[in-house]
């Protein structure tokens, strides 16, 4: 069964709300990611996706290197407790129209993130494994061999 852990990329990529955000964008490229927790005394204060940094730096015309990361973090973040159900990911992934979802555990410490692009993919995955299923389970009960790809072979 699929979890928000199962999902989750965890150790999140982070920096401290007081990098630059040409050290945040560099902790991206690096770790290929797309957003880093901002995190303040060890504690989640925001997250710097590139779409913040291309609208709230670059489209501004400040200074990578003179901004810091909190400065233009997104907040407050949007997040999901480390045992969130599938269902409650996809609607807050809807419905507050996020991309990076930093998940919490009980302490409301990161433990992980989870992208949307991660948690569709996942869904899209898990449908087609039913799907296939649900085609090997018709042909069970049609009498025809799922395995016998050469119409056949076994004698019929």
């Amino acid at each position: 069964m699929l979890s928000v852990e199962s999902l989750m990329k965890r150790d999140p990529v982070s920096v401290d709300a007081g990098a630059s955000v040409a050290d945040a964008a560099r902790r991206m490229r690096e770790a290929r990611v797309g957003a880093v927790l901002v995190l303040e005394r060890g504690r989640l204060a925001g997250i710097l996706s590139e779409r913040d940094v291309l609208n709230r730096v670059v489209a501004e015309g400040r200074s990578s290197d003179a901004t810091k990361a909190a400065d233009v973090a997104s907040r407050p973040v949007v997040t999901v407790p480390a045992g969130a159900s599938l269902r409650q990911c996809a609607e807050t992934l809807r419905d507050r129209g996020v991309r990076h979802l930093p998940v919490l555990d009980a302490a409301g410490v990161p433990v992980g993130v989870l992208s949307a692009r991660d948690f569709f993919e996942a869904v899209a995955g898990g449908l087609e494994r039913l799907l296939e299923r649900s085609r090997y389970d018709e042909q069970l009960r049609a009498n025809v061999d799922p395995y016998d790809h050469l119409g056949g072979s076994y004698g019929r």
